[in-house]
């Protein structure tokens, strides 16, 4: 099993190896996620649970934790692996990252990615992968990145990110 980042409907995902930036993207309704998925092998099922959890490697205190059901369709590379169907990105789990209620950095900061999947309507099989990662701001140069470094950087509080021009 191998953990991955979902890129764009349709595109697919980009596999994840220890050390690798997750995308802190900004999502429609605010704030920033990441938006995760897995490619696994052995599944005699077509429908799993994927579940991902953004953990503290120091203190081991998970810091954001999601879910997701999502139906497994064949890799184009290799068909006896299988990842969530890449035409929705309702199919990857949407773990929230930032902003953090306890103003704890994200942006830049090495922390652990655990990626466990169930298969459902099967054996109920399980695999699992940790891995560490650094969650990173990727925008554009401009509004964008500012208010992700500002959502996802130290000491983050209601208000402290706002435009001077209100919006």
């Amino acid at each position: 099993m191998q953990a991955a980042l979902y890129t764009a409907e349709g595109d697919g995902y980009d596999l994840l190896e220890p050390g690798s930036e997750l995308e802190l993207w900004s999502a429609p309704q605010g704030g920033h996620w990441s938006r995760i998925g897995a490619r696994v092998g052995g599944l005699g099922s077509d429908t799993a649970e994927l579940v991902a959890r953004l953990v503290d490697p120091e203190t081991g205190a998970v810091i954001a934790s999601a879910s997701r059901t999502a139906p497994m369709i064949p890799t184009p590379s290799d068909s006896a692996l299988k990842h969530p169907d890449p035409s929705d990105m309702m199919h990857v789990v949407h773990l929230p990252m930032c902003p953090s209620d306890d103003g704890r950095a994200l942006d830049g900061v090495v922390h652990r990615l655990e990626v466990e999947v169930t298969e459902l309507y099967g054996d109920f099989g399980t695999g699992s992968v940790v891995l560490p990662i650094v969650p990173r701001c990727q925008q554009a140069a401009g509004a964008d990145l500012a208010r992700c470094v500002c959502e996802c950087g130290p000491s983050y509080a209601p208000g402290k990110c706002a435009l001077p021009d209100g919006g």
